[in-house]
């Protein structure tokens, strides 16, 4: 994601410092500063933007609120930092400016070959969506034939390209509108009638119809899916204890929500004869150690900010105004594609 909103919105005050030359641990320097710096974007509900309290919510947000659960046991301390575009966003991680960069990016080949930074699983299965008038009849992407779709210009993102490659393969004729911002401005110009549908990310379609239109039942979100927008954390890449401590609490969150054991279980999820549950919980201890953490890592994690399906629910799902339907970001066994490594 963060393509065709990036063209829109550059969030101001905003100073990303340095880091010090000496190449301390992450780990390390969490715990002296007593804080996870995490990069977010700021201002994309679901995933990261204040409430009217000025406290940062949604998906992005939450999962930092994890890490430093596990690394700090307290899940209040993160300092949440934005950045003034998507190259400063990832110039923070690569330098250590900040040690999470959880942004609804996606992860793609230009952003891990040759960079020092590395992404560290899939928070979120997005891709490249289309959205239509309730009132139009259209159920189907094909059946876009001869339609005014507006999408971000090549200048904001790629999302053209891939709006003309899927109609390539559907077979039909389109009339792209290229914008020359994306984000609201897109939901602008659909409903100014510059266009009979809009095209970007399917999450950012989603979020956007519950914010930005004044009746959100006005306009649905086709099912189909034109692109893979796997959508990821980075962290620095010259770190592999780090990268492990935040890979494995994303993994736990998932883990935790296939196991059923969520925020409010957890006294009697402790008394789960279920080994992979122990080890998960550190019941049966060695997990903690070999991260350099305590043996309960994860159960702060789950217990200060929840299992993945609460953690989705409550900021894009049908807990929230959102309404977001968890698609392939389900369970395996659900038929989605979330997939946790094995605790043991």
């Amino acid at each position: 994601m963060r393509r065709a909103l990036l063209g829109f919105l550059a969030l101001a005050g905003i100073g990303i410092t340095a880091p010090s030359q000496a190449q301390t641990p992450i780990l390390d320097g969490v715990r002296q500063r007593g804080e996870v710096r995490c990069g977010v974007f700021g201002l994309l509900p679901g995933f990261s933007a204040p409430d009217a309290q000025g406290v940062m919510r949604g998906l992005d947000a939450d999962f930092c609120r994890a890490v430093a659960a596990a690394a700090l046991g307290d899940a209040g301390k993160v300092r949440f930092v934005t950045a003034p575009s998507l190259a400063a966003s990832l110039e923070s991680v690569e330098t250590g400016a900040v040690d999470i960069l959880s942004s609804n990016l996606t992860a793609t080949a230009l952003r891990d070959a040759g960079r020092n930074l590395v992404p560290v699983g899939v928070l979120l299965h997005d891709g490249q969506g289309v959205m239509v008038r309730a009132d139009a009849d259209i159920a189907a992407f094909r059946q876009l034939e001869g339609k005014r779709i507006c999408v971000a210009a090549p200048a904001v993102d790629g999302s053209l390209a891939i709006l003309h490659n899927a109609a390539t393969r559907a077979g039909i004729a389109i009339t792209p509108v290229p914008v020359a911002q994306g984000g609201p401005a897109l939901i602008a110009a659909f409903r100014a009638g510059d266009c009979d549908a809009v095209s970007a990310d399917a999450a950012a379609l989603a979020t956007l119809r519950a914010t930005d239109l004044p009746n959100p039942a006005s306009a649905v979100v086709l099912p189909e899916r034109l692109s893979r927008e796997p959508l990821t954390p980075f962290v620095p890449g010259n770190d592999n204890r780090w990268r492990q401590i935040v890979t494995w609490t994303l993994h736990a969150l998932v883990a935790a929500e296939e196991l059923e054991v969520t925020s409010g279980n957890l006294d009697t999820a402790i008394q789960s004869d279920n080994t992979e549950t122990r080890f998960l919980l550190g019941l049966d201890p060695g997990l903690g150690q070999a991260l350099g953490l305590a043996d309960t890592w994860a159960l702060e994690a789950i217990r200060q900010v929840g299992n993945y399906g609460e953690i989705f629910d409550r900021n894009l799902g049908e807990g929230s105004a959102i309404g977001l339907d968890r698609g392939l970001s389900d369970l395996w066994r659900r038929g989605g594609l979330l997939y946790p490594y094995p605790f043991r």
